[in-house]
């Protein structure tokens, strides 16, 4: 769905700029990403309010997002299927309840996997001066709970985590 309107968007907007240089593929990718963000935060922020618990579950969007922007990690193949499942993830995590020693336990964890295998990103699209940085970027940000402590944020670092492990199939960013 969320690819449909991509490139239903990028087309209307070639065809008002047909001089343009940028390419569909382009433009498509471009709004799909962009899409794909602004479904994710609606659906998180409904299912937030549909469970009671707003601002623990956009608290677990911005923390996964956070980590995510410096420790790359698989993608789903379909926009419209990551938005739907990063929001169920999102609204569920506040609704896990762990105690403070496993709420360590996942930081730690979390951050072993940072150390290991942050950055995850297989091609280098838009390579930038953070570049070097990523791995220590990104295993601050998580160990940044070991202090904070939270589990809402222990949960979905360990969540990005698990997608930043080269695991056989799937697809890198």
């Amino acid at each position: 769905m969320l690819e449909m309107l991509s490139r239903h968007i990028s087309r209307e907007i070639k065809k008002s700029d047909p001089e343009s240089t940028v390419s569909l593929e382009v433009l498509e990718y471009a709004i799909g990403i962009r899409l794909n963000f602004i479904a994710t935060l609606i659906l998180t922020a409904i299912l937030g309010v549909l469970t009671g618990h707003f601002h623990e579950t956009i608290l677990a969007l911005a923390a996964f997002v956070a980590v995510r922007k410096f420790s790359g990690g698989y993608h789903l193949k379909s926009l419209t299927l990551c938005a739907i499942i990063s929001s169920l993830l999102f609204a569920w995590i506040p609704l896990i309840r762990i105690q403070e020693e496993h709420t360590v336990f996942l930081t730690l964890l979390s951050c072993i996997i940072f150390i290991l295998f942050s950055p995850n990103i297989m091609e280098d699209l838009n390579p930038s001066k953070w570049d070097p940085y990523m791995k220590l970027i990104s295993t601050t940000i998580v160990s940044s709970n070991l202090l904070i402590n939270s589990p809402i944020l222990g949960l979905a670092f360990f969540a990005q985590a698990l997608l930043i492990i080269p695991w056989k199939g799937g697809e890198p960013t």
